[in-house]
C-alpha cells in the first residue's frame, strides 16, 4: 500500500514562504524622549499615540521622526486622528478599531483618502468583530489586538480568519506576540497561506524598569535592582536590546529599517545661555565668576545644569545617577 506524505510535512518552498511571512517590516516602540532616542538608535520605529507626543519641548532643537502614530482608542475621533496624521505624516498609521462592518467601511474610506496623499504610509485598521475582517480590503493592514485591548483577536476570530492577510500585532509581550505569530504562520492541514507579519509593537518596558526590572526571554529579571549604577533609562535600553536579539533569533526582526538609512537626530547641545541660575548645581558657587566659564549638561530628566568646574559636573552627575540626553553632545565644555 502506498502512503501519502505526512500532512504537516513542509516543502522547501513552503518553508521559505513562512520565513518571509514571519519577518516583519518594522518593530515599533511608542514612548517619549529619552527612551525613544535609544529605541531609534537600535533600529526600532518610534512614535506615539495621537493624544501624546515625544514630550521633548524642553530639549529645544531635538527632533525625532514620527514613524508610527497610534489612535486614542479610549476616546476615538476619526477626524481628529486624520488631522494629527496630516500634521505628523507617519510611516505607519493605526486609524482605529472597527466594532462593526459600518465602522470598518468608515475607516476604509478614510484610508483610501490618506493613501492618495501618503502612498508610502502603511495604514492599519483594527477589526474588533469577525465581520469587520472581511470588510477591510487586503491591501490595508489588519491590526491584530493582543495587548490590553477590550476585545482580543482570539475572542472573536480564529487564526484562519487572518491567514493570507497583512497583519500588525498590536501589543502583548514578545512571548505572547511570538505565540500569535506562530498561530498565524505555521503550516496547516488545509494548506492555508500564512499571514504576512508586517509589524508589531509593545510599550510595556517602562513599567518593569520602574521596579528595577528588565525584560529577558526567560521573563522579567530584577538582578540589577540594587545596583548603584542602574537607572530607569538604562533598564529600558537594556530591555530594548534584549527584545531586538529575541526577534533576531526568531527570524522576525526586519532586515532593513523602515526609515531612510541616512536619518539622523537633529540635536544641538546646551549652551551657557540656557542656564536659568548662576549657582553651580554641585557646590553652589557662581558659575560666571570662575576662571573658566560654566560647564553645562542637559540630562534625560529634562534638566539643564550648570557647573563651575568639570569636577563638579562629574561628581554631581555620578552621585545623582544622571545620564545625558544624547551622550557627549549634551555637555558644553568651555573652550
Amino acid at each position: 500500500m502506498l502512503h501519502s506524505a505526512h500532512p504537516t510535512a513542509i516543502s522547501a518552498d513552503s518553508a521559505t514562504e513562512i520565513r518571509a511571512a514571519r519577518q516583519a517590516d518594522y518593530v515599533a516602540f511608542l514612548h517619549r524622549v529619552p527612551f525613544a532616542i535609544d529605541a531609534l538608535s537600535l533600529g526600532y520605529v518610534t512614535g506615539f499615540r495621537e493624544d501624546c507626543s515625544y514630550q521633548h519641548t524642553q530639549y529645544g532643537t531635538l527632533e525625532l521622526p514620527v514613524g508610527m502614530l497610534d489612535n486614542d482608542f479610549r476616546n476615538p475621533d476619526l477626524e481628529r486622528y486624520l488631522e494629527r496624521f496630516r500634521e505628523y505624516e507617519p510611516r505607519v498609521g493605526v486609524l482605529g478599531d472597527a466594532y462593526s462592518m459600518d465602522e470598518a467601511h468608515e475607516y476604509v474610506r478614510a484610508a483610501r483618502d490618506l493613501q492618495a496623499s501618503y502612498p508610502e504610509s502603511e495604514l492599519v485598521i483594527v477589526p474588533k468583530c469577525r465581520e469587520a475582517i472581511d470588510a477591510i480590503p487586503e491591501d490595508i493592514v489588519l491590526g491584530y489586538p493582543r495587548g490590553y485591548s477590550d476585545q482580543l483577536a482570539h475572542e472573536f476570530s480564529d487564526p484562519a480568519d487572518w491567514r493570507g492577510r497583512r497583519v500588525h500585532i498590536l501589543g502583548g509581550s514578545p512571548r505572547k506576540q511570538v505565540n500569535a505569530i506562530e498561530a498565524l504562520t505555521r503550516p496547516t492541514l488545509s494548506g492555508d497561506p500564512p499571514a504576512d507579519i508586517v509589524g508589531l509593537d509593545w510599550n510595556g518596558l517602562h513599567r518593569g524598569a520602574q521596579f528595577g526590572e528588565f525584560w529577558s526571554a526567560d521573563g522579567w529579571d530584577d538582578s540589577g535592582r540594587d545596583a548603584d549604577h542602574v537607572t530607569v533609562r538604562k533598564l529600558v535600553r537594556h530591555s530594548l536590546g534584549r527584545i531586538k536579539s529575541f526577534w533576531e533569533t526568531q527570524g522576525i526582526w526586519p532586515e532593513t529599517r523602515l526609515h531612510d538609512e541616512n536619518i539622523t537626530l537633529e540635536y544641538e547641545g546646551p549652551t551657557p545661555s540656557d542656564l536659568s541660575s548662576a549657582a553651580c548645581a554641585a557646590c553652589g558657587a557662581n558659575v560666571w565668576t570662575t576662571d573658566r566659564g560654566p560647564f553645562v549638561a542637559e540630562y534625560d530628566t529634562g534638566e539643564i545644569c550648570g557647573y563651575c568646574s568639570y569636577d563638579c559636573y562629574f561628581d554631581h552627575r555620578s552621585q545623582n545617577r544622571l545620564e545625558e540626553i544624547v551622550d557627549e553632545q549634551s555637555v558644553f565644555i568651555p573652550p
